[in-house]
């Protein structure tokens, strides 16, 4: 039997968000449509509110059963967490560079940037993560394998790859010993 499901969600700031839940939804087999805004979802068909929360949450959103007589909260006029939030600094590399660079593929927005994120920081071994939407790339400082942090970002629902890094020059010193040109970076 047939019923519509209206859900409050969290956590999607663009039209790529609403597509992400909206599709994620429709590809269940229990769900006949689903009509998705920014922050709600009325879904037809046999699938229960737990279901359909949990396919929601496994697309990295929130989402809860709506209340029929909860008012939507007025729009906060501070700006945004992403437009406030301290940017910590990077830490001073060593001479051995342990950080890897990533390609990051289905970012559309902060949400998505803040999403992608938080999961490289949650990988064992990821000292800090950042992540910049423009250059669609995530410079991850750490221990981790590239393979877990391609995973991270896969299970975050975006795709990703592992930058490689342009080959080593080497300068010959008068002696005719080798100096490794990326030991002379400059540190800041």
């Amino acid at each position: 039997m047939s019923h519509t499901i209206d859900l409050t969600l969290d956590g999607l700031s663009c039209g790529h968000c609403v597509k992400r839940v909206k599709e994620s939804l429709e590809q269940r087999p229990d769900v006949d449509s689903a009509e998705v805004t920014l922050d709600h979802a009325a879904v037809t068909g046999s699938a229960s509110a737990d279901a359909l929360i949990d396919t929601i949450k496994q697309a990295g959103y929130g989402a809860e059963l709506s209340h029929p007589k909860a008012k939507p909260l007025a729009e906060s006029s501070s700006p945004s967490e992403a437009l406030t939030a301290a940017t910590p600094e990077l830490p001073v590399a060593d001479d051995i560079d342990d950080s890897q660079q990533l390609l990051i593929n289905g970012m559309s927005c902060a949400s998505c940037v803040s999403r992608v994120q938080n999961a490289l920081q949650a990988v064992p071994g990821v000292a800090q993560a950042r992540v910049n939407l423009a250059e669609r790339t995530a410079l991850v400082m750490g221990s981790a394998s590239a393979a877990d942090l391609v995973q991270a970002v896969e299970k975050a629902g975006y795709g990703a790859e592992r930058r490689r890094r342009p080959p080593v020059f080497v300068d010959l010193k008068p002696d005719g010993t080798c100096r490794d040109l990326l030991a002379q970076r400059v540190r800041v």
